[in-house]
C-alpha cells in the first residue's frame, strides 16, 4: 500500500506544471519588464468578474503600448504566498489589479471596476510614480 502511495504521489509531482491552473500558466509566458514594473491581476477559480475583466479590460490593455512597459500577469490566489509577493495588504476581492515595482505592491485596484475606471485608476497609480511624465510610461 506504502509502495502505491509513493508512486502516486511521484506521478502527481512530476504532472502538476501540466494541471495547473490557466491564470498560473499565463504567468509562466510573459517576461520581466525593462521598467520593473508590472501589473498583477489576482483572480480565483469560476470567479464571474474575473472572467468579464479577462473579456473586457485584458484584450485592449495588451494591445496598448504601455503593456510592452508595463506587463500584466495573470495569477490564481490560491497559488500563491500573499507574505512571500510583497503585497502591503491582504487580497480580500478578486480580480484585484496590484501595480509593483521591484517586486513591492506600489498600489491596487480591488475588485472589478469596469474598462473605463480601471483605465483611470492606472493612470493614476502610475502618474504617483511618475509624477505625470508621460514618456516613462
Amino acid at each position: 500500500m506504502r509502495f502505491v502511495c509513493s508512486v502516486l504521489l511521484t506521478c502527481l509531482l512530476v504532472a502538476w506544471p501540466l494541471t495547473l491552473p490557466q491564470a498560473a500558466r499565463d504567468t509562466l509566458s510573459i517576461p520581466k519588464s525593462d521598467s520593473g514594473l508590472q501589473l498583477l491581476v489576482l483572480e480565483a477559480p469560476g470567479c464571474i468578474y474575473c472572467k468579464i475583466f479577462r473579456r473586457d479590460v485584458m484584450p485592449t490593455y495588451q494591445a496598448s503600448r504601455r503593456a510592452k512597459r508595463i506587463p500584466m500577469r495573470f495569477i490564481d490566489l490560491n497559488d500563491i504566498d500573499e507574505k512571500a509577493m510583497g503585497f502591503t495588504a491582504p487580497v480580500t476581492i478578486v480580480p484585484t489589479v496590484i501595480l509593483m515595482q521591484e517586486n513591492a505592491e506600489v498600489g491596487r485596484i480591488p475588485g472589478y471596476v469596469g474598462p473605463e475606471n480601471f483605465y483611470h485608476s492606472v493612470n493614476y497609480l502610475l502618474a504617483r510614480i511618475f509624477e505625470d511624465d508621460d514618456e516613462n510610461y
